[in-house]
């Protein structure tokens, strides 16, 4: 069945599972007990407090409902809801799966007539992916945690990029608090904030004979996409190619990449549409065009020397030489306007610059000053100098759609005269001393709100 699965345990001296829905063997593999990631929370052992954690498996993910048990901290009971990789869910639909497992886990008890509502709500069958992802499981040491609320992006956003990210497999478990919660001091590393230190440039090296064989003739995959319209909105279609030599351009015509070509599972080589732009094509539409006009005003000329009145002779053809010469002259002033505006990109074009902006949700200042265009793009970011935001580096990177809306908020922020540095955490400026990371969809968030 295409069904989420659901793990209800109680964790106190010892974990004990209470009850499961639609079990599977992977399901009760990915349902851990957490109480060493519940202990790293600081929240009042008074009070009955929910917050979700999110691990990576082999066959999909799951997200751990927490509801702790007062007094004693750790002790919590634990809703584990298993997807597998297969199963195509919509943002929506999770999010009122955890809003109705959440209601339920505060109530005072679990009882038989609340069981019955959520086998229901877990009987329901979903999609089926075309493709199932590669799911990079979690294998971290540390966990990580990710704030939302209304001074951080919200859940319905979090869920819409989707639970399941490589990234996060880094570590042993991801924290999604409300902003009312925060971990222990130096207890997890913040994704608010900082980026994790892999470098998402280079593949990963899945086992120790992975690199002689890319060496050896062996078949490395690439995985591309490129942007499709469907009746419901735009979205990306991604395809897997296999080549035993490197592949440096698009491999499909019409079609160019955005930035340097990455090999491996985990990175995806975004295409966009390109167009001819040499100055030849260019100058033959000019050729065309200005041909055609003369030629019309020609054929003008001829036809007013052959007007059956010969006392508007004269005026006529002085009047068609007139145009002739007016005509001849608009069209030389819009020949030279054209070729002011041929040394003009037509618009933005994709680079390395905007390649690290759409393909990196954490922005890092060391990243960005090794990469040409992107220098002192951090330093006016965190200082909010939105003038140069909106002004030059919107006119440099207007091809990245990441910093597009960026741009966007920092107008909008300006214009509602919002004040970025309105709270302690964020001036006098956005990052903390020593942060050296940007998320720059939480960026846009704090600066319009």
């Amino acid at each position: 069945m295409n069904t989420l699965q659901l793990y209800i345990s109680k964790s106190a001296r010892e974990s004990a599972r209470v009850a499961e829905i639609n079990p599977s063997d992977e399901g009760r593999r990915a349902a851990t007990d957490m109480k060493a990631a519940v202990a790293l929370i600081d929240y009042p052992p008074s009070a009955k407090t929910v917050f979700f954690i999110v691990a990576n498996v082999q066959g999909g993910y799951a997200i751990h409902i927490v509801r702790t048990i007062p007094p004693t901290k750790p002790n919590h009971l634990d809703a584990t809801i298993f997807i597998a990789k297969d199963l195509d869910i919509m943002a929506e639909d999770l999010q009122e799966v955890l809003e109705s497992v959440s209601a339920t886990v505060l109530a005072k008890a679990v009882t038989e007539e609340d069981m019955n509502r959520l086998r229901h709500l877990f009987s329901r069958e979903y999609d089926l992916r075309d493709k199932s992802p590669r799911i990079k499981p979690s294998r971290g040491s540390d966990y990580a945690y990710l704030s939302y609320g209304k001074d951080y992006i919200s859940l319905a956003e979090i869920l819409a990029e989707g639970l399941y990210r490589p990234e996060w497999s880094d570590y042993k478990a991801v924290c999604l608090l409300d902003e009312t919660l925060s971990p222990l001091p130096n207890s997890m590393t913040d994704l608010n904030a900082i980026s994790d230190d892999r470098q998402d440039d280079e593949p990963e090296i899945e086992s120790a004979d992975e690199e002689p064989r890319r060496h050896s003739g062996a078949p490395v995959s690439y995985i591309f996409s490129i942007p499709v319209s469907m009746p419901d909105g735009k979205s990306d279609l991604e395809f897997e190619l296999e080549s035993t030599r490197p592949i440096q351009r698009s491999p499909i015509d019409g079609y160019a990449v955005s930035g340097k070509i990455f090999e491996g599972p985990e990175r995806i080589n975004r295409l966009r549409r390109s167009e001819d732009k040499t100055l030849y094509a260019r100058f033959e539409k000019w050729i065309w065009g200005a041909g055609g006009l003369l030629a019309g005003i020609l054929i003008m000329a001829i036809a007013g020397l052959f007007s059956d009145s010969k006392s508007d002779r004269p005026a006529a053809a002085y009047q068609s030489s007139q145009q002739t010469a007016e005509a001849i002259g608009s069209t030389e002033s819009n020949l030279t306007i054209s070729a002011e505006e041929q040394s003009k990109p037509s618009q933005p074009q994709p680079s390395e610059a905007t390649a690290y902006l759409d393909n990196n949700r954490i922005w890092r200042l060391d990243d960005m000053e090794k990469i040409e265009g992107l220098r002192g793009l951090f330093d006016d970011l965190n200082n909010y100098r939105f003038e140069e935001i909106t002004g030059k580096w919107s006119d440099s990177l207007g091809a990245s759609k990441n910093f597009a809306k960026v741009v966007k908020a920092a107008e909008k922020s300006v214009s509602k005269k919002v004040d970025p540095r309105r709270h302690a955490d964020h001036s006098p400026a956005y990052n903390r001393e020593g942060d050296t990371g940007i998320g720059w969809l939480g960026y846009t968030f704090w600066i319009d709100p």
